[in-house]
């Protein structure tokens, strides 16, 4: 048997070369895309991470050198509000707890808000939530915009309760590696009283060392019917979740969750 010519394995490994090449070409598309969809994440979040309350009176409400809802809207430039329909945020105090609500009005409507009780209810109306009165552009990020404003549109100034129900996804290496660094230090246990340790944070090992390997990539795919979007949730007081939507492509767009699954259970030692 004749063993292969040196010329030969050269010819064959610039073929393997050749493939691996136009492999790399087709999916850096794909990774370009990925770190845009993680590139509007992050700067909105980063947005809603610096909104601050101020005291007036009894009661907090947003300060508005560090909010204003025209500039947040303008993070959202592939979805549509319905037309004839005004967007605004309140600040709803309840002493104990407190979180926004982005509201829709008609044209011609005012948001009065001397009786609370009656605020409480219009505010929580499904036709009062700005989120029910918006359509995405039929793009990639569209869908995007669409489904963050509608899962985490209202995550900013949580008062005080309201943190039990913070969330944030995570989309980048460097977010989860810090996530992951951060539980591993809350792990330890510390000390308010000689005689008392608890874990602030506490998180199962073997689930943060899974979690080490984990790709938080956000993934998204426009199919005839529907947009697919999977991402990664931080739900800061109960758990990660990789969580996958489904989006109708046609109106009304309405959002389904398909799947969650736990990637850690977080317990906490203290109570607000």
């Amino acid at each position: 048997m004749l063993a292969p010519s040196k010329g030969l394995h050269t010819q064959n490994e610039m073929v393997i070369q050749k493939h691996i090449f136009f492999i790399i070409i087709s999916l850096f598309p794909i990774v370009i895309k990925s770190q845009d969809y993680c590139g509007f994440i992050q700067e909105i979040q980063e947005y809603q991470d610096s909104v601050k309350l101020r005291n007036s009176g009894d009661l907090n409400i947003i300060d508005s050198t560090t909010f204003n809802i025209l500039e947040y809207l303008s993070f959202f430039n592939e979805i549509e509000i319905e037309e004839g329909i005004k967007i605004g945020v309140y600040f709803l105090d309840n002493f104990y707890d407190g979180n926004p609500y982005i509201y829709a009005l008609r044209s011609k409507e005012k948001l009065i808000d001397k009786n609370k009780r009656a605020l409480y209810k219009f505010l929580n109306q499904p036709e009062s939530r700005a989120k029910n009165h918006i359509k995405p552009n039929d793009s990639e990020i569209g869908f995007l915009q669409y489904l963050f404003f509608y899962e985490m549109g209202e995550q900013f100034a949580l008062k005080w309760h309201s943190n039990y129900n913070e969330k944030y996804i995570i989309c980048s290496k460097k977010k989860l590696r810090n996530v992951i660094n951060e539980f591993k230090k809350y792990n330890q246990p510390y000390s308010n009283k000689k005689e008392m340790e608890v874990p602030l944070f506490g998180g199962d090992t073997i689930q943060i060392k899974k979690l080490e390997k984990i790709n938080p990539a956000i993934q998204l795919e426009v199919g005839n019917e529907h947009c697919t979007i999977s991402w990664i949730e931080n739900r800061t007081h109960k758990g990660i979740y990789r969580c996958i939507y489904k989006i109708q492509r046609e109106a009304p767009h309405e959002i389904e969750m398909v799947s969650e699954e736990e990637l850690l259970d977080i317990s906490i030692g203290f109570i607000y």
